[in-house]
């Protein structure tokens, strides 16, 4: 045990610039921290909030993802409440060309190949009532449509479907919107959906327009479709 007075005040001197010292870093480092803080909540602020959540929600036992290697997929419209898109960045043409680009392994058609596939005598309102069956998922009336799947020309017909969509001004003056699109694969042998997805897109900053949101959940969706199996037997080697 330390008894001398003037030893415990040479070792306070001595220690006492360093505790100093010590404390002049902590404050320092917590200041620093306290501005990152600062500048990760000013750019989360500043950030778009969006978000996509995609689902399967169905898988035929049947379907093998090979067949889509060998065979063109007709995309049909955008399919809503108020009917088919068929103008605007919307519109399956344009839709098309950019699925082409995000999967060079599937072999996708605008849905003007599918309509021009049929007779000149068939009556083109067969065509838009079956759009009008498929957004109403009126499954078996769609199966039992004898006289169209006789001339449909494309082995897997694909179906974008906009289930629910809203826009929500908040108290505060933010905007909160949300569209849910589903898509389907149809196969022309057995009349029925070998494959279902959905997507539901999110935005609560006001600033996203809701074309963008369908544009991109569509994207998605695409992106969820089965990967393609090897063409075996065509192997490059």
């Amino acid at each position: 045990m330390i008894s001398d007075p003037s030893i415990i005040y040479i070792v306070y001197m001595e220690l006492s610039p360093k505790i100093c010292e010590s404390r002049r870093r902590l404050r320092v480092s917590a200041i620093a921290v306290l501005l990152c803080l600062v500048v990760i909540a000013g750019l989360a602020g500043c950030s778009r909030r969006v978000s996509y959540n995609v689902r399967e929600l169905y898988s035929d036992a049947r379907f093998s993802a090979r067949a889509l290697s060998s065979n063109d997929i007709a995309v049909l419209p955008l399919l809503t409440s108020r009917g088919a898109v068929t103008e605007g960045p919307l519109e399956a043409g344009n839709i098309v060309k950019r699925l082409r680009a995000l999967r060079p392994d599937l072999r996708f058609v605008s849905y003007e190949n599918f309509e021009n596939s049929f007779p000149p005598r068939f009556d083109k309102r067969q065509i838009t009532d079956f759009y009008g069956k498929l957004f109403r998922e009126e499954v078996l009336s769609v199966k039992n449509m004898d006289s169209l799947w006789a001339h449909v020309d494309h082995p897997f017909i694909l179906v974008y479907a906009l289930r629910d969509g809203a826009q929500i001004l908040n108290t505060d003056g933010s905007v909160f919107m949300h569209v849910t699109v589903v898509c389907e694969l149809w196969s022309r042998e057995w009349r029925a959906v070998v494959w279902r997805a959905s997507c539901k897109g999110v935005s609560d900053d006001g600033k996203t327009p809701d074309g963008e949101l369908l544009a991109e959940s569509m994207r998605i969706l695409a992106e969820a479709i089965p990967a393609t199996a090897p063409d075996y037997g065509r192997e490059s080697w």
